[in-house]
């Protein structure tokens, strides 16, 4: 999963970047690119329950940018675009401190603004080059041309597309023209300790807007935590408490992407290796496989399943086997978060 971090400039783009990475450079290197594992303590109790040559965990990764300036012009807007256009989500910087520019929502409708104008150009070009070509359209132009019209209206309303209202055939075509309306948006409000979970009609009006674009939203205090992890354990947890802060932000971060993309892990162990697997939540078993391996996916003969709490309930394969929760499942079996998986296959 990629996130292209975005935000006003200013607001604690770098910190956040810098404190889910695990950076600590203080100067801003736009289009940089890091990526950071998932620690899921899942893995790690399986991995001392296997005691594997490797434990490799999921991975998310975070590409910094440049102040999205609503002044600099179209030329600075698609130079911070370009950064990220490769993306799977987006990230929004909310700086929710004295000295930002602007308030949280003059932020949010700053960038929600840029990022429409930036899609609605897109589909705009590709309306008036079928409108205004000089030959006959085909039936799939045609067709396209409708579901482009329809698309124009709902940026032109200042709306965001919902990808549920068109069907596969138009999601195609629309992918095709990398929309950001159409990558998930990830709202983090970066609050220092003044402000951080001071709930105020700024904050309230927020989350109802965040609410009716379908964005998620958290709240992450970028420069106490930061502090934070220059100290020892003891006194990081002391002061978290007194924060009420009761996980890093990038453990919050990391479960409001997986929740609000729809992604879960699952596993597969072994003396070898213990990984986890990222996939989108409905996959089935055999789609499963081909992450692992496409080979895996082509040849796919079953699975043998069993569930990560019932492991840790348990203690053991043989017990899982022996109370008869060591399941063998077919290409259809739905993948749940927390399987974990050995497949068989015949190439």
């Amino acid at each position: 999963m990629k996130i292209g971090i975005i935000g006003n400039p200013f607001v604690g783009k770098t910190t956040l970047f810098n404190l889910l990475t695990g950076s600590n450079d203080d100067v801003s290197k736009p289009g940089e690119t890091k990526i950071v594992e998932v620690r899921d303590p899942r893995i790690t109790k399986l991995s001392e329950m296997y005691q594997p040559k490797k434990t490799i965990y999921a991975t998310l990764e975070f590409t910094d940018t440049f102040g999205l300036d609503p002044e600099a012009g179209a030329k600075e807007r698609n130079r911070v675009f370009g950064l990220i256009l490769k993306c799977d989500a987006l990230l929004w910087t909310i700086g929710n401190f004295e000295q930002c520019a602007s308030s949280p929502l003059d932020q949010f409708e700053a960038i929600k603004a840029e990022i429409l104008l930036r899609d609605l150009e897109l589909v705009e070009n590709r309306k008036n080059n079928l409108e205004n070509s000089k030959r006959k359209l085909e039936k799939t132009e045609l067709q396209e041309l409708e579901m482009i019209r329809k698309l124009h209206a709902v940026l032109e309303d200042e709306k965001w597309p919902q990808i549920q209202d068109y069907s596969e055939e138009e999601i195609k075509t629309i992918s095709s023209m990398a929309l950001f309306t159409l990558k998930p948006s990830i709202i983090v409000l970066n609050s220092d300790e003044e402000h951080y979970k001071k709930e105020d009609a700024e904050t309230e009006n927020l989350k109802k807007i965040c609410k009716e674009f379908n964005f998620a939203l958290t709240e992450i205090c970028g420069k106490f935590e930061m502090e934070l992890n220059e100290l020892d354990v003891e006194e990081k947890e002391i002061f978290m408490e007194e924060m009420n802060i009761s996980e890093s932000g990038l453990d919050i971060l990391t479960r409001v992407v997986y929740e609000y993309v729809g992604l879960i892990s699952f596993f597969t162990v072994g003396p070898d290796e213990v990984r986890a697997w990222t996939i989108k939540e409905g996959t089935n078993a055999k789609s499963a496989a081909g992450k692992i391996h496409s080979d895996l996916e082509r040849g796919f003969i079953r699975a043998e399943l069993m569930s990560y709490d019932d492991l840790m309930e348990h203690g053991s394969e043989k017990a899982l086997k022996d109370k008869g929760l060591f399941k063998v499942v077919g290409k259809d079996h739905i993948v749940l978060n927390g399987d974990i998986l050995n497949i068989r296959f015949n190439v």
